[in-house]
């Protein structure tokens, strides 16, 4: 070294030092649940948005949410029963069809440009 530098020369680092410790797929990140069941809520505990929440089956509570509370939630669960009635009604029109009918049926489908053009196009067909 010379007198007008008084640093020390970088050398690389040990492949050892301060190695961070990696993220595999066992670790878990938490999770923030944006609405508790009314039960965790009461008892101020933990829940993990599931339905039923994970606290509720252990301690053997019954699960409920609110849906007045979450717009979110009640939007998702009309939208859920709409394609559950939709889906009823796709099935007992396959069942009670002639041959025909649903090959018919299945031939509008498989013309149709996309996959989300199939599902308006038996949504809305089967919803009348």
């Amino acid at each position: 070294m010379s007198k007008n530098n008084l640093l020390r020369e970088l050398l690389p680092r040990d492949k050892g030092f301060m190695q961070y410790p990696k993220m595999d797929s066992s670790t878990k990140q938490r999770r923030n649940v944006s609405l508790a069941c009314t039960e965790c809520r009461k008892k101020r505990s933990k829940c993990s948005g599931a339905t039923p929440c994970t606290t509720c089956v252990t301690e053997g509570r019954q699960c409920l949410y609110d849906p007045a509370r979450d717009r979110r939630r009640r939007a998702h669960t009309a939208e859920l029963l709409n394609f559950r009635v939709a889906l009823c009604r796709i099935a007992a029109r396959l069942r009670s069809g002639t041959p025909e009918e649903i090959s018919l049926l299945i031939g509008e489908i498989q013309n149709l440009p996309t996959d989300q053009d199939a599902v308006n196009h038996l949504v809305d067909g089967c919803s009348a």
